[in-house]
This record gives C-alpha cells, sequence and structure tokens, in this order.
C-alpha cells in the first residue's frame, strides 16, 4: 500500500530508510537528500517535480531519511547522515545495478558530495538545490566575528568532495536566498570540470525555489538530463570499495 508520502522504504532489517515513488515504466532513478528542516516525508514535491519530467524520464523517485529525522533512529552528525546516504546507494546497486542521480537540497547537496566522492561509478548525475560549498562559508557569513572554523563540529566541504566528480551538475540557485546565499554556491560552478547548468531563479528565497515541473528553467534541466545522463538501462562498474 502507497502511503501519500510513497511506500516505505526499509532495509533488509526492517530499519526505516525514507520513502520511494515507483512510476510505471521507470529505469532511471534519483536519490534525494533534502535540507536540515523538515523530514522526508515533508518533500513530496520533489516527487510531482520528477513525475513531470518527461523528457528525461520516467523516474523512480527514492527520498532518503536521515538518522534523528523523521521516524529513523539514531543521531543526525555528517558522519552518520554520510553513512546513511552510502548505505542507500548501495542498497539501490543491490537492488538494480545502474547510475543514480543524485539530488542534494541544501544540506543534501552536503550529503550528496559525500556520495559522489563515495561512489563515483554509480552516480550518473549530480542536482544542486540552494546548495553551499563548504557549510563553514556558511556560518561564517552568518557569524564573521566568530572562530567559526574552531566551532564547527561537522563542516561538509561540498567543494573539496566534489573535486573528482565531472559528470552532469545542475546548479539552481535563488537570488533572494538569506539562508544560503548564492555566492556560497558559485565556487561549486567554477569549480566543476564537466557539463553544468546553473538556473538562477532572482526573485526566489531559500524555502520558495519554484519546484513546478512545467516552469522554463525545469523544463531546460529535463532537457538538459536527457541529453547528458547514461542511456536508461545501461550498466554501470561494480561501485567502488569504502
Amino acid at each position: 500500500m502507497e502511503h501519500i508520502g510513497g511506500s516505505p522504504w526499509q532495509d533488509a532489517d526492517g530499519n526505516w530508510l525514507g520513502w520511494q515513488h515507483g512510476a510505471p515504466g521507470a529505469s532511471r532513478r534519483v536519490l534525494v537528500m533534502h535540507g536540515n528542516a523538515g523530514q522526508a516525508l515533508d518533500r513530496q514535491y520533489f516527487t510531482a517535480l520528477f513525475r513531470g519530467l518527461h523528457d528525461s524520464g520516467p523516474w523512480e523517485v527514492n527520498v532518503l531519511e536521515y538518522p534523528g529525522y523523521g521516524p529513523r533512529t539514531g543521531t543526525p552528525s555528517e558522519q552518520t547522515l554520510r553513512n546513511a546516504a552510502v548505505q542507500a546507494m548501495d542498497l539501490l546497486q543491490a537492488q538494480r545495478p545502474g547510475p543514480v542521480l543524485l539530488l542534494g537540497e541544501s544540506l543534501g547537496s552536503g550529503v550528496s558530495a559525500h556520495v559522489a566522492a563515495a561512489r563515483p561509478d554509480a552516480v550518473a548525475g549530480i542536482i544542486l538545490v540552494t546548495p553551499f560549498a563548504s557549510l563553514g562559508a556558511v556560518a561564517r557569513y552568518h557569524m564573521p566575528f566568530l572562530p567559526v572554523a574552531l566551532l564547527l563540529r561537522d563542516r561538509f566541504d561540498t567543494l573539496a568532495l566534489l573535486s573528482g566528480f565531472d559528470g552532469p551538475l545542475v546548479i539552481v540557485t535563488g537570488g533572494a536566498d538569506d539562508v544560503v546565499p548564492e555566492q556560497l554556491a558559485l565556487p561549486l560552478k567554477t569549480a566543476h570540470r564537466g557539463k553544468l547548468l546553473h538556473w538562477r531563479q532572482p526573485d526566489a528565497g531559500h524555502n520558495t525555489i519554484d519546484m513546478n515541473p512545467r516552469a522554463q528553467g525545469w523544463r531546460d534541466i529535463d532537457a538538459f538530463l536527457a541529453a547528458q545522463l547514461p542511456p536508461q538501462g545501461e550498466s554501470l562498474r561494480e561501485p567502488s570499495a569504502e
């Protein structure tokens, strides 16, 4: 039975992983890593988005829940979020080997970067929505007079983690974002060596990004993904070891 948030996603031991949303005939898959606020159940807009990306789809959408978020047990930290995301990718590969698109939203941009660094052979491409190049840069922006580098426990150095990634990259930023100002995402754009599409939404804030798949920006992204991602059903090499 499918819940409003999708079908429950659990591992072989019954541990909660998040939600899965299938689509008839879907051979492309996306692993969504959401932002800090709320939980995976709140990200139904990503399912609606990918159901509307017809050129590159149909898509199976897998929304990861983080340890300590929603119904998932555990304590959130950079390491536990990273381990949960890598585990999710490994489970998707065990279920059906093949390329998986990563989508990282805000905090999830750092989590998705960890997956790309740990499992590069399984990553088809990456979409980053309101991302940051590093969490430290965000903290310094908001607390410029404090020794942030000494205070931060979790660094989420997205820029460094993606240094070896040269696959298709999409970056979506909001010109009115005052949580993660878009200038803190631009180093990711400058450093990328592969195919890239940047959609800047001039009037969007951190939590008001347009997620309507009929918006011209998403139509452009849909065409970009259709052109740049590996053919549907194409196998990949075995995922890299830890």
